[in-house]
């Protein structure tokens, strides 16, 4: 028995259907809809290996930083106790960002924690708006993750070791197949958290944190409180996941813009195609595409977006470069296919985004009509 596994921001009524085992069916873009086919509990039985780096902008790491590195590498461990979550790791390493530019990420690494210094974090993540970011690269979910932070003071951003679980629990639920429903809950504690701190702290604010304790480096940390449905590590099965798409203001809002980039020629009809299908809950009819490649950056507090999805396939894409510079891993390459989508249904899209004639419910009856089904 295979299940279902998704995940895009804030859009909770999407149902993927898959097919190939080990294969993540994408359409390299923003909001991506990620697919997965894997045996039940294939991952929960495997041991995640995982190494922090500490990367310093001086010529060397100061005391202060190497006591920091096996700070936030205890807290990891421990968060990963609360989600009953089975992990290794090396130990955590200190050094100067020239001498990580010969880093070569050891063969069995599926996770890498890089946590910046404040002058590194304030001269590439702060000016993008990011206080740290989870990323997926490449088509196979078990390898390949990074998760990078600021030790830096808050600056509109949430507390480091609250950043670190929030990174941490996007990982575990990505890792294990859970969707959007998971990441969407994720982003809402994290809101809430930052509510919290930034006006006053009521009864409320006790259920989106919690506290780890460490043996040795730290004696208390906040954390996020862990995804409950992802403690022990048990996959969730979305094939029964029912929807209306076309009364979510959210997800309809993420198509419209996908529908512009589609029409704009920034993607091809193949990957709006296998796009709509996911969308739609059918079964993709097109060959295998572009692996899944995903990151999720943490803005500042306040914002209604505090996580973002950016398509990782586009050497344009200035703002990805910066972010991902220090990721050793490399995001697999887009194939193009020729599929034509009918110039009736491009028409319908144009009059649906530039004059309103179309409500998103006569978009969605024109995608059914396209697939075979029943539709104006």
């Amino acid at each position: 028995m295979y299940k279902i596994l998704c995940i895009m921001e804030r859009c909770s009524e999407i149902t993927l259907l898959l097919r190939k085992k080990m294969s993540v069916y994408a359409v390299g873009i923003v909001a991506l809809l990620a697919v997965l086919l894997v045996p039940d509990d294939a991952h929960a039985q495997e041991k995640v290996r995982w190494e922090l780096i500490f990367l310093s902008a001086d010529h060397g790491c100061a005391n202060y930083q190497y006591q920091m590195a096996n700070v936030y590498d205890e807290l990891a461990s421990k968060y990963f106790e609360l989600y009953k979550f089975p992990n290794s790791k090396y130990n955590p390493q200190c050094m100067s960002d020239k001498k990580y530019a010969n880093y070569t990420a050891p063969d069995d690494l599926d996770l890498l924690i890089l946590v910046y210094d404040k002058q590194i974090g304030k001269k590439e993540l702060h000016p993008n708006d990011v206080g740290g970011l989870y990323s997926h690269l490449g088509s196979d979910r078990a390898k390949n993750h990074v998760i990078v932070l600021c030790d830096c003071p808050t600056f509109g951003f949430s507390y480091p070791m609250f950043t670190l679980s929030h990174e941490l629990s996007h990982f575990v639920t990505y890792y294990l197949g859970f969707d959007l429903l998971a990441q969407n809950e994720i982003h809402e504690i994290s809101a809430k958290y930052n509510q919290c701190n930034d006006s006053s702290w009521d009864d409320t604010c006790a259920q989106v944190v919690t506290h780890v304790y460490g043996d040795h480096y730290f004696t208390r940390a906040p954390v996020m409180v862990p995804y409950q449905p992802a403690v022990g590590g048990h996959l969730v099965d979305h094939t029964n996941l029912q929807s209306d798409i076309a009364s979510s203001d959210v997800v309809m809002n993420i198509q419209k813009q996908i529908t512009k980039w589609w029409l704009a020629g920034k993607i091809n009809d193949t990957e709006y195609t296998k796009e709509l299908e996911f969308v739609m809950g059918k079964p993709s009819a097109q060959p295998e595409g572009a692996p899944d490649n995903v990151l999720l950056a943490a803005g500042h507090n306040g914002k209604e977006e505090v996580d973002t999805y950016y398509d990782l396939g586009e050497e344009e894409n200035k703002k990805t470069q910066i972010l991902l510079k220090r990721v050793p891993f490399k995001a697999d390459n887009h194939t193009e296919y020729g599929e034509q989508i009918p110039m009736w249904f491009k028409l319908r899209a144009h009059s649906w985004l530039q004059d309103n004639s179309l409500s998103n419910r006569d978009f969605v009856d024109g995608v059914r009509y396209l697939f075979g089904g029943s539709g104006k």
